[in-house]
């Protein structure tokens, strides 16, 4: 009879440890799902209920200023203490028959020290170069068709080519326009083939990217971040002749994508395109 109540005691002992350690690992995966593993959730787009009208005043200007020198031997970009230096060397094999000159290495020096940017494939040149406030550089480069934009930690060294990371779009041919945040943690930018462009983000801290919305905007033009940081506006090219550019608003704490205007002047485009978006090489 002993006997029988010990077991029975052991068997009780051993169903409330496998309980718990299976309670535990439920509290496990729901933590994990809380904290940004699962599959991020698309934001809504509405056509109206947002700003209506242009607002250049909104918008946050690039404190960054930088010299850049080219010549038929390399381009220099600088700012501050960082210099990139691209090597142009003349074009062999296929891309002979794509352009007379490719970029054959970019190297970049700062008080953090010297890193070299790693292509597996040599771009045909380079469109723009841009520091963020917490130490990232953006290198966008110009492929026969399409473009790629490497993201380089000045302080690590580590690199990230934003069309290679993980998406539900796939592999990106190419990389619209882009900007960096006022805090520098996140860049926003389009992606996509060619003829078609998504709206999305990326987190410096963590290393990842999100698109914001499965809606086509076909070729987005410019992304500029609203100066409180808590939102941008970005335009669209569109096929319609009616409105050929749309106008639209993110603001991230709603998760929301508005559209604001699709009736912008010349001059309007204009600012947009130039004004808040990083200087152009070529």
């Amino acid at each position: 009879m002993n006997k029988i109540v010990n077991v029975s005691i052991i068997m009780l002992v051993m169903t409330s440890i496998l309980g718990c350690n299976n309670n535990s690992d439920l509290k496990e995966a729901a933590n994990q799902s809380q904290s940004g593993n699962a599959a991020p959730q698309k934001v809504q787009v509405q056509e109206s209920g947002g700003r209506k009208s242009f607002d250049s005043s909104i918008y946050y200007v690039l404190e960054s200023d930088p010299i850049i020198q080219t010549s038929y031997k390399q381009i220099v970009w600088k700012e501050g203490d960082v210099v990139l230096t691209a090597t142009i060397s003349k074009a062999e094999g296929e891309q002979a028959l794509q352009s007379n000159t490719v970029i054959s290495s970019i190297t970049v020096e700062s008080n953090n020290g010297v890193h070299t940017i790693e292509l597996d494939k040599k771009p045909l040149g380079i469109q723009s170069v841009d520091l963020s406030k917490n130490n990232q550089l953006a290198v966008h480069v110009r492929d026969h068709e399409g473009s790629r934009l490497i993201i380089l930690s000045l302080s690590g060294g580590k690199q990230s080519v934003l069309n290679n990371l993980p998406n539900e779009v796939g592999f990106s041919e190419k990389i619209d326009s882009y900007n960096w945040s006022p805090d520098g943690k996140t860049l926003a930018f389009g992606m996509g083939s060619i003829g078609s462009s998504y709206i999305a983000l990326y987190n410096t801290e963590d290393n990842t990217l999100s698109n914001l919305s499965d809606k086509d905007y076909r070729l987005i033009t410019s992304v500029v971040w609203h100066k409180n940081g808590e939102g941008f506006d970005f335009l669209s090219k569109t096929d319609d002749d009616k409105n050929p550019v749309i106008l639209y608003q993110y603001l991230l704490k709603e998760k929301l994508i508005t559209k604001v205007t699709g009736t912008l002047s010349e001059n309007e485009q204009k600012i947009l395109t130039t004004k808040f978006l990083p200087k152009k090489i070529e």
